[in-house]
């Protein structure tokens, strides 16, 4: 039986179709099955196969383009216990193990297969009686509005801190070098057991980002003016519009995400690298 695999691109970058049509084209030649969105398929990447409708059987699914991406393919991933692997065809593209310049090389790992699994934990969020998960992080945020909010952070029922500012982010471990970092959150390694607290632009100059156990349950309420929705980012990807005053519950999902490496982590030198992006400046090494 053909090892499948399920190919997720933005449509936005022409490099992605590139890389995917490259791609596609080596694991077929090694015997291997490539399934692919419908507008993908019509560029001569794979059979046509909306992404909802994906098969049984299918070995991984592979997205191209950025982090963003395949934040975008995760819910699926996860739904069906299906490894996920991130060809980078954008910038920085710190969760993405594929190498775009070497197709040949990335589909021998696939379908000999010879790649390791590591599996990391989400965030469940719980607001007005739904439920989402989260592979990087939770915002709750004053949105669009101009003026301050007041957020409340607990853990297990104790008071953290109470920030007024622009809001509050939670992260996983993966989601730690995302946008907790550029708040000025700790460097967290992928694999270490936590989720983090960070409090954003509060104006309580002693205020810290919080490190707690993955066992915690964390809840964030959140003030803010009259008739002035907050919002609530998850994963950067589903924004909902909120009340001025919000309740949100955060623990650590029961389901998992399973990511195939490609090669041996080596996380800081990934993340030294990806800091000489974010800064612009070449790197030494």
């Amino acid at each position: 039986m053909k090892a499948a695999f399920y190919f997720y691109a933005n449509p936005f970058q022409s490099r992605s179709v590139e890389a995917a049509r490259a791609l596609a084209g080596a694991v077929e030649k090694r015997g291997g099955r490539v399934l692919a969105e419908e507008w993908l398929s019509r560029q001569g990447v794979g059979e046509a196969c909306p992404l909802p409708e994906m098969p049984e059987g299918v070995r991984a699914i592979v997205a191209f383009g950025g982090d963003g991406t395949l934040l975008m393919a995760a819910p699926q991933a996860v739904e069906r216990n299906i490894p996920i692997v991130g060809v980078n065809t954008g910038t920085v593209g710190f969760l993405m193990q594929g190498d775009a310049d070497n197709p040949e090389e990335t589909a021998e790992a696939l379908t000999a297969p010879a790649y390791e699994l590591a599996a990391y934990p989400l965030l469940n969020i719980r607001y007005d009686g739904e439920s989402y998960l989260a592979m990087n992080d939770l915002a709750l945020t004053r949105g669009e509005h101009p003026g301050v909010i007041e957020v409340i952070a607990r853990a297990d029922g104790e008071e953290i801190f109470r920030a007024h500012g622009d809001g509050a982010v939670v992260s996983t471990p993966v989601g730690a070098t995302a946008y907790g970092l550029s708040a000025g959150g700790p460097i967290v390694r992928h694999d270490a057991p936590c989720l983090l607290v960070t409090p954003l632009c509060a104006r309580e100059l002693l205020l810290r980002p919080v490190i707690l156990p993955l066992t915690a349950k964390i809840t964030l309420l959140a003030h803010g003016r009259e008739r002035r929705r907050l919002q609530l980012a998850i994963d950067g990807q589903t924004l909902l519009p909120v009340t001025h005053e919000a309740q949100v519950e955060i623990s650590a999902a029961e389901e998992t995400i399973r990511m195939i490496r490609l090669r041996p982590s080596r996380f800081f030198a990934t993340l030294r690298r990806k800091q000489a992006v974010w800064n612009d400046y070449e790197i030494q090494e």
